[in-house]
């Protein structure tokens, strides 16, 4: 084999296209073991104590002078960051309420950081169905976030959490505006509920945008079958690897990438694991998260790598899923 992932990494501004990791120093030197230049983090996994207390706590971890993170609101930022030696940190949330629409607050924390925006996690809200319920749309107020989160210039993150129907509408919404779905399996392959269908990933990619595929093992592989068993047993590493093929020949490489979705330094402690926001044929009990094989930290990321050279990816087009897709929608969305 000519190629390396050692090579193509170096090579590539790679982004982690979702975290929920705490960005401290040790995971930094996970990130930088795979040669990780940027980082989607979910902001409300960093800290439950409020609203704006989650970003209280990212600046104060990369205000420091020795911090191996910097904030970042554009792709000129995050390509400065990289030739600065630091790891571009950028904000999401998988559920907008909060953030909301009302009075201005979605604008308010878009001037905090916030680039990126699901519409509901799982449960149905005043914007539209969650995946428990799939046949709900989105709602006026659904709509009116949509608008929102456009005209401000953030990039709109359904499928996955967000029911298909509310997904189809919300992209339709969209008006041609790149769409993402952050993190996701698929359902043509695993038909868990908590995942998103070609239909909604079709629509994802002629909006021009892209569907990182996660690595969080019960989505991979958990469903109906084995729903009576507490715990679901870990799926290899090609499992992941074929949701990634079918992507790819689905619609493209241009609209394939990775959000691995790690929770590394968060208590995961929540009586919901299942509970009202999850089901027992969605996610296994008990309040840790299990990944596949081979890919259980952001620094085995080369093993994806890897992997995919061995089925016969080549260079450019794992340049592409590693991280140009999510910076060619970053850049459409929030400018240069």
């Amino acid at each position: 084999m000519t190629a390396h992932w050692q090579a193509i990494h170096e090579t590539t501004l790679v982004v982690d296209g979702l975290d929920c990791s705490m960005p401290t120093e040790e995971y930094a030197r996970k990130l930088r073991a795979a040669r990780v230049g940027c980082m989607h983090l979910t902001v409300s996994a960093v800290n439950r104590r409020g609203n704006v207390y989650p970003f209280v706590r990212v600046y104060d971890l990369t205000d420091r002078s020795e911090s191996s993170f910097r904030l970042c609101r554009r792709v000129a930022e995050i390509e400065q960051a990289r030739q600065d030696g630091r790891i571009a940190l950028i904000l999401g949330a998988q559920n907008a309420d909060p953030p909301g629409v009302e009075h201005g607050t979605l604008r308010a924390y878009f001037e905090l950081g916030l680039r990126i925006t699901g519409i509901t996690y799982n449960k149905t809200n005043r914007y539209g169905g969650g995946c428990l319920e799939p046949h709900r749309g989105l709602t006026a107020d659904g709509h009116a976030l949509v608008e929102e989160i456009h005209r401000l210039g953030m990039l709109l993150d359904v499928g996955g959490h967000t029911g298909e129907t509310c997904s189809l509408e919300a992209i339709a919404a969209s008006a041609g505006r790149p769409v993402i779905c952050s993190h996701t399996a698929l359902t043509a392959l695993n038909l868990n509920r908590r995942n998103t269908s070609d239909r909604v990933c079709e629509a994802i990619a002629r909006s021009g945008g892209v569907i990182g595929v996660l690595a969080v093992n019960d989505f991979l592989a958990r469903n109906a079958a084995n729903a009576s068993k507490p715990f679901t047993p870990v799926a290899p590493l090609e499992v992941m690897l074929d949701h990634i093929d079918h992507l790819k020949s689905l619609v493209g490489a241009d609209h394939v990438a990775l959000g691995p979705d790690f929770v590394e330094g968060v208590d995961m402690s929540l009586p919901q694991w299942p509970g009202p926001l999850w089901r027992a044929d969605m996610i296994s009990a008990g309040d840790t998260i299990d990944y596949v094989d081979r890919f259980q930290s952001i620094d085995q990321l080369p093993n994806v790598t890897t992997a995919l050279l061995e089925r016969g990816w080549s260079t450019a087009e794992l340049r592409k899923l590693l991280g140009e897709n999510w910076l060619r929608v970053y850049r459409a969305a929030w400018g240069a």
